[in-house]
């Protein structure tokens, strides 16, 4: 079991565009409000890694 965590760093996501990562995610656990930053479900988050290696900004990291 996978005991790591996906976090977003607000402060590295620009938050002017669609989160590239968003549509990546494979069960749907990555959401966007307009070009806010992505907010993860973590119930539904598999922590596959997907979404972090895909996001340009290092906003989304498993820790």
């Amino acid at each position: 079991m996978n005991t790591k965590t996906l976090v977003v760093v607000k402060g590295n996501c620009p938050q002017n565009h669609p989160c590239p990562s968003v549509p990546i995610c494979p069960v749907d656990a990555l959401k966007q409000n307009g070009f806010n930053a992505p907010t993860v479900d973590l119930d539904d988050c598999i922590r596959c890694g997907k979404c972090t290696n895909f996001c340009p900004m290092n906003a989304l990291v498993l820790v």
